[in-house]
């Protein structure tokens, strides 16, 4: 018994040792985001949190996290064998039979590479587009059916891969997006505060002063929810609770000639400070009506930070150039 104690002990101090660890890891990538003006939420994989000059809103406008969130359920959906990644616009939705992008496929669309038309296209920079308008009565799909303005096998980031990647989805399942999230996402990660913005809700931290109306973004961003839930889905994800390794793999892998984008997210190597070696990154970033939010993970490691900031001028930087708020974050969340 003495023994066995003596183990429990050992096992207990090396779990304290290893958190201690982490907050160590997260107070020094708080630290580097303070120096820069940063304020707003930090949180690690162990839960170490901190909080810089701001109130934390019950649910954070979550942008473009939502097309990483969306893409797992399409991996799902495809070891489901409900779909699959080669499956085309004009197999499952009718208005793309006969139109000029009618075979682009679910792999294209995660990735950018399909060439349709952008919901933004021919509207001022200072303009809201007519799907995030407040009031909005026409097709959601509307914008996206225009004849194509990109080049197909060319990366051009565009909210319209998603919305109408969010229709076949719809399509394969028989379920509502906002369900089969739920289903396939949300409640195996445990995620009980992330939700879609319904038409008209008023958002904390609005840059805009609510003239956007998220919900429009739909499948493309429109899903609210906390920095908790984040770290839920990332270690879900992770932790094979949501789709199977195979899958995972598929979502994780960057293109190099496509500037490393994979499915819904960038995945690609990095050289940080304080690590030996590269170390594979998977970054997801969300940028909505004033809410930045940055999703990045070190599979090999098994750590994550997740940031959110109500300062739509906060300038993150660029992991991969070796410098800026992102790399100083990242170096310290994951090295020692």
């Amino acid at each position: 018994m003495r023994a066995l104690a003596g183990l429990v002990i050992l096992a207990l101090a090396s779990s304290a040792s290893t958190a201690a660890q982490a907050g160590d890891r997260l107070d020094a990538a708080a630290s580097a985001l303070a120096a820069r003006g940063f304020t707003g939420e930090v949180l690690s994989g162990t839960g170490e949190r901190h909080v810089i000059g701001v109130k934390v809103p019950k649910r954070w406008v979550l942008g473009s996290v939502t097309k990483q969130m969306v893409s797992v359920a399409a991996a799902k959906l495809v070891e489901e064998g409900k779909t699959s990644w080669n499956d085309t616009l004009a197999a499952r939705l009718p208005a793309f039979v006969g139109h000029p992008s009618g075979s682009v496929t679910l792999t294209e669309l995660f990735r950018h590479t399909s060439g349709l038309a952008s919901p933004q296209d021919g509207v001022a920079d200072d303009a809201i587009p007519p799907y995030l308008a407040r009031g909005r009565t026409s097709n959601v799909l509307a914008p996206c059916l225009a004849p194509p303005t990109g080049e197909r096998g060319r990366f051009r980031y565009n909210n319209c891969d998603t919305i109408v990647a969010g229709a076949m989805l719809e399509a394969a399942s028989g379920e509502r997006i906002s369900d089969l999230l739920k289903r396939t996402v949300f409640r195996p990660a445990g995620m009980t505060h992330t939700r879609f913005a319904r038409p008209g809700e008023i958002v904390a931290y609005s840059a805009s002063k609510n003239k956007i109306d998220v919900a429009g973004y739909g499948a493309s961003g429109g899903l609210l929810g906390t920095a908790d839930d984040i770290v839920r889905f990332d270690k879900a994800l992770m932790g094979g609770k949501l789709v199977d390794d195979a899958q995972r793999k598929l979502l994780w892998q960057g293109e190099p000639s496509l500037g490393y984008v994979a499915l819904g997210v960038w995945s690609f190597p990095a050289i940080l400070k304080g690590c030996k070696g590269e170390v594979a990154l998977v970054e997801r970033r969300g940028d909505v009506d004033g809410t930045q939010v940055r999703n990045i993970i070190a599979p090999a490691l098994g750590r994550l930070v997740v940031i959110l900031t109500p300062n739509p001028d906060f300038d993150f930087g660029e992991i991969w150039q070796g410098s800026g708020a992102s790399y100083d974050v990242a170096s310290a969340a994951f090295c020692s």
